[in-house]
């Protein structure tokens, strides 16, 4: 599936993807009542949406190095989303001692109240998911939506299987190893998100803070508290991730008393643009907000791929789809039966008609236009 290209949810007619990129936004700070230093930043205009990501890969700042930065972009252009670092991760204050549910949920309200917001949505993904439904049965006054993304109730349990089970062991006995791995796990080994996404982990997260992080996830007993959330709650998951299984998606949505099941197959970022515009279309007043007992979803169809609209020539577009695969310039080469110099010379015209400042955006743009399909 192409990230690029989309059928709405319900309608007959495919629209191209066409993403306006926005400046990284500037990072500010909060104040927890405990004291700690909160980076965040706020993207886009609209309906409050925060978006909680896995503890490995929070940085308000190096996001937007990576293509994370077009989630921000394709929900900024309904809403207002929210990001920040944990305490501990990212641009926030690291050295803590509490990461507790509570704790974790003050910096949450530091930066609502920072930002003088009296309700909103959340969107919690994978290990994020935690936060996000206890701050949703916590406070149903002030969360309007729950989003669960790839996420599981009972970590303990899916952290049985043994390639969790080396993964954990991996990161406590090597983390530059683990760190090495972590991205060739998440989106294959052939493809640069893979070490864009290492470099996240590295810069998010201390080794040991790390491992205490992980410790504290599988201890929290998430279904007790996912059974008493009172808010509308959509649960997201695709088919082919290492985090939650279908089963574990499927309890969720049977747990929360006011929830329903998407399910997209493959893996993502295969699915990316789909499954924002679930969480649009569910969390937005009048946009097909699912309501109890509402029947799930369908995953949309996908359109033929785009024609790119930068203006790039043939041979620009076989260097941009063997750039973002991870090729190297020397191996660009030898596969184009080209010189180096000459690969330099179409890589610095189709930087200059995309506007990408570097590889990582350069592969963004690939990725968001349909003309790399991603490895499932």
């Amino acid at each position: 599936m192409r990230p690029g290209c989309w059928t709405r949810m319900g309608e007959n007619t495919h629209e191209p993807a066409r993403v306006a990129l926005m400046a990284a936004p500037r990072v500010q700070y909060a104040r927890t009542n405990d004291g700690l230093n909160i980076a965040y930043t706020a993207t886009g205009n609209g309906y409050p949406l925060f978006w909680l990501p896995h503890f490995l890969a929070s940085h308000v700042q190096l996001e937007w190095e990576f293509p994370q930065q077009f989630v921000y972009n394709r929900l900024g252009e309904q809403m207002q989303v929210i990001r920040f670092d944990c305490r501990g991760l990212g641009l926030s204050d690291r050295e803590v001692e509490d990461i507790s549910l509570e704790a974790r949920m003050r910096d949450l309200d530091a930066v609502a109240d920072k930002l003088g917001l009296q309700r909103f949505a959340i969107a919690g993904i994978e290990g994020g998911g935690n936060l996000a439904t206890a701050y949703a049965r916590t406070h149903p006054e002030r969360v309007s939506h729950l989003v669960l993304i790839n996420w599981t109730p009972r970590f303990r349990v899916e952290n049985n299987t043994p390639r969790l089970m080396a993964l954990g062991r991996l990161m406590r006995d090597d983390w530059e190893l683990f760190t090495e791995n972590i991205g060739a796990q998440s989106f294959g080994y052939d493809t640069p998100l893979a070490a864009g996404y290492s470099k996240l982990v590295r810069s998010t997260v201390s080794h040991e803070l790390a491992v205490k992080y992980g410790d504290q996830l599988t201890d929290e007993e998430m279904l007790p508290i996912l059974a008493e959330v009172q808010v509308e709650t959509l649960v997201l998951h695709s088919q082919k991730n290492t985090y939650a299984t279908e089963d574990s998606a499927k309890l969720s949505a049977a747990t929360a008393p006011r929830a329903s099941l998407v399910t997209f197959e493959g893996a993502l970022p295969a699915h990316i643009y789909e499954l924002l515009d679930a969480i649009a279309e569910f969390v937005l007043p009048g946009e097909g907000a699912a309501k109890p007992g509402a029947t799930p979803v369908e995953a949309p169809a996908v359109a033929a791929p785009l024609e790119d609209d930068a203006g790039l020539t043939g041979r620009e577009l076989e260097i941009l789809s063997l750039l973002a695969r991870g090729f190297s310039n020397r191996e660009m080469a030898d596969q184009l039966v080209l010189s180096p110099r000459t690969i330099e010379r179409h890589l610095e015209n189709l930087y200059r008609k995309t506007g990408a400042r570097n590889r990582a955006e350069a592969t963004a743009y690939a990725y968001t236009r349909g003309l790399v399909v991603p490895r499932d």
